[in-house]
């Protein structure tokens, strides 16, 4: 077997092998030692003990200690209960071994135990996931199987078959374990592996190298599609906009990343895209609640996405100073005559009622712009363009129904700054 290491690693990286002790796993831990030697990389092993097999379990462990002994190899090891998870959290045992597995890795990695950890997929494990996905139901993602590399997690093997392990194994007298559960079909990959793909394999011999191959094709343009994507889509912490008009499958995919990001990673359905896509051709301002919270809205030529929260009530006097009022804050200070009225939300303070408040918009409210002329707050939201879901959080400034003050977005006629003024305010939104 000859694969290229410098794509995975440098001298200076430490690789954990996960090491089952079966035949796969001890031949990666064998080739990557043999390998070190000439790229100068360090080896450790890391073994996780599932809790799943009893005694057997236990004792695939030992062997993997004793073959780390006998080899020099410095062994991490781990137990987890797959078992309790699995009961906890409704997951299959399949699905909880996994996870726990992973979290094993990455606590190597945070705790700089290693730079890297290297597992023992094949070919044939990337032709069972790509089947696997597909039969389950999947996005052209699931499509692309098992990645090479994924941030810290790298699977040199992924190009070999599991033949040229088993003769690696042969050649090198290498000794394993065998797991009695790979041969249970009741799990559902098992059955792939031994029956599904055998049966095509009749058929189609290089099926596993078609797949392989089908899976790096739909890897190039995944990473394609995810570069439009990300062009269409900006991100402030908060909120999530994408650009319209878009494609659909690229508005299908940017849906999928403004939910990850929102903090929905999993459990979306096609229900929830398609409810989006026909968002695009509704009326602005028209809003739908996709999934856990998270609502989206048609605001003229961008779709916005972000959490809803609860309607803010809270109100305050209006005093000089430094008001917080719901996640705003609000500075209003004494000012200078201003040489530019532009440059700032200024009001004459003696035109201001006693009785005015700081608070949001209510029904009724009333808001007479500059050069006169007087429509509801909610007419003047739209002509300016305010998106529906930013127009409850807009600190005002108001007395009774009368709105003299648009918190960073404009001043009332009622109030303005004229030659005569003795006391100009500034307003600001901090």
């Amino acid at each position: 077997m000859q694969i290229d290491l410098s794509k995975y690693l440098t001298p200076t990286d430490t690789v954990a092998v996960a090491v089952s002790g079966g035949s796969d796993s001890v031949a990666l831990l064998h080739y990557m030692l043999i390998k070190s030697k000439e790229y100068h990389f360090k080896v450790i092993a890391l073994n996780v003990e599932h809790g799943i097999r009893g005694k057997d379990s236990i004792s695939d462990s030992l062997f993997v200690k004793n073959l780390c002994k006998e080899w020099g190899v410095k062994l991490l090891t781990y137990s987890v209960d797959s078992v309790k998870k699995a009961k906890e959290e409704k997951l299959s045992i399949e699905e909880s071994a996994r996870a726990l597995r992973y979290n094993c890795f990455y606590e190597a990695l945070e705790k700089g135990l290693c730079t890297l950890v290297a597992t023992a997929h094949h070919k044939s494990d990337n032709a069972e996931t790509v089947l696997f996905n597909l039969f389950r139901g999947t996005s052209p993602a699931g499509a692309t199987g098992i990645p090479q590399v994924k941030g810290k997690i790298i699977r040199p093997f992924l190009s070999v078959s599991k033949e040229e392990i088993e003769n690696y194994i042969k050649d090198n007298n290498l000794p394993f374990v065998t797991d009695k559960t790979n041969f249970d079909d009741s799990y559902t990959r098992n059955y792939i592996r031994l029956n599904v793909l055998p049966e095509i394999k009749k058929i189609f011999p290089e099926v596993e190298n078609s797949i392989y191959r089908f899976s790096e094709t739909a890897k190039l343009e995944q990473d394609y599609l995810d570069q439009v994507c990300e062009s269409a889509l900006k991100f402030d912490g908060e909120i999530v906009k994408i650009s319209l008009p878009q494609h659909p499958a690229i508005l299908s995919r940017a849906t999928i990343k403004a939910l990850k990001l929102l903090g929905v990673k999993k459990d979306w359905e096609k229900m929830h895209i398609n409810a989006v896509l026909e968002l695009t051709t509704a009326k602005n301002g028209t809003k739908i609640d996709v999934k856990n919270g998270v609502v989206a809205a048609k605001e003229y030529d961008v779709l916005t996405f972000y959490k809803q929260s609860d309607k803010i009530i809270d109100q305050k006097p209006f005093n000089l100073g430094t008001t917080i009022i719901g996640k705003k804050t609000v500075m209003i200070e004494k000012a200078d005559m201003p040489k530019d009225l532009k440059s700032g939300l200024y009001l004459d303070l003696d035109k201001v009622p006693q009785t005015t408040v700081i608070r949001f918009k209510r029904d009724g409210d009333l808001f007479t712009k500059f050069g006169g002329g007087t429509k509801p707050l909610a007419e003047y939201f739209t002509d300016e363009k305010i998106p529906l879901r930013e127009r409850n959080s807009i600190p005002i400034i108001a007395d009774g129904n009368n709105v003299l003050a648009i918190v960073g977005i404009a001043i009332s006629q009622k109030v303005k700054v004229e030659k005569s003024t003795a006391n100009v305010i500034e307003i600001k939104a901090l």
